[in-house]
């Protein structure tokens, strides 16, 4: 978007972008993607560890209101300061990101009443989130025409903070609760065998033994075809040379 050409009367009557590249917004893209990855992998991990998922959703939840609200004054800083002030707000809303989602995961997880439902929560959960990737452009689209025909250029940013501020509130009466461990996935160790187990399976061995002879010997005497006749003397043959190997 282009710089504006009026002067703006704040405090939030005013317009105007930063007028950048396609080439500089790719860049910036690319480093907000680093970004994202390293404080996923490598710092959300200590922080979550030292905090807990509920205080570490926290901190990022309660940022995200005054995020939101300063974002659209960036426009109105010196040229000089302007790219680190954006890259800033992009470090910042990066990180509070990567925090969030997996901390909100997380408690998601452990309210499950059963190992059973963890699915449909976390599939309620994905779809819930791509509805408002879905909608969300197009509101914030729509907020972003109606603000410029006004000359509020952060009318959508400012939409975002009331909807975050909901949530900072919200989040302050949650309550984090730790794993449970399901009833199926409990290993219940099985008591060692008794003396009359150990007797009953050998008995149980020996009588298929003799069923098994018994068969044998049914093959022999039964009325069968010649061949079925010769592959019951195998098997009666194999039976004697393995008992007389024993």
């Amino acid at each position: 978007m282009p710089k504006a050409d009026e002067p703006p009367h704040l405090p939030f009557k005013f317009t105007g972008g930063f007028e950048m590249s396609t080439k500089r917004i790719g860049g910036i893209l690319s480093i907000q993607g680093v970004i994202q990855m390293i404080a996923t992998i490598l710092v959300f991990p200590i922080v979550n560890r030292k905090l807990g998922s509920l205080w570490t959703y926290r901190l990022v939840v309660l940022s995200y209101p005054m995020l939101y609200f300063l974002v659209p004054y960036i426009t109105l800083v010196p040229d000089t300061i302007k790219l680190p002030c954006i890259y800033l707000a992009i470090f910042w809303k990066v990180t509070a990101q990567a925090f969030a989602f997996p901390s909100s995961s997380i408690m998601l997880a452990n309210t499950a009443p059963s190992s059973k439902v963890l699915g449909k929560l976390n599939g309620a959960a994905a779809s819930a989130a791509s509805a408002c990737r879905a909608f969300g452009p197009t509101v914030s689209g729509l907020m972003q025409s109606a603000g410029l025909s006004i000359g509020t250029l952060g009318l959508p940013w400012w939409v975002n903070v009331l909807i975050a501020g909901i949530g900072a509130v919200i989040s302050m009466f949650m309550a984090e609760e730790k794993r449970r461990s399901f009833d199926d996935e409990k290993v219940v160790p099985e008591p060692p065998p008794t003396a009359s187990d150990v007797a009953g399976a050998a008995e149980y061995g020996s009588g298929m033994a003799v069923a098994e002879d018994a068969n044998c010997d049914n093959l022999l005497t039964a009325p069968n075809s010649p061949l079925i006749t010769r592959f019951s003397l195998d098997i009666r043959r194999n039976h004697t040379r393995r008992d007389s190997k024993t």
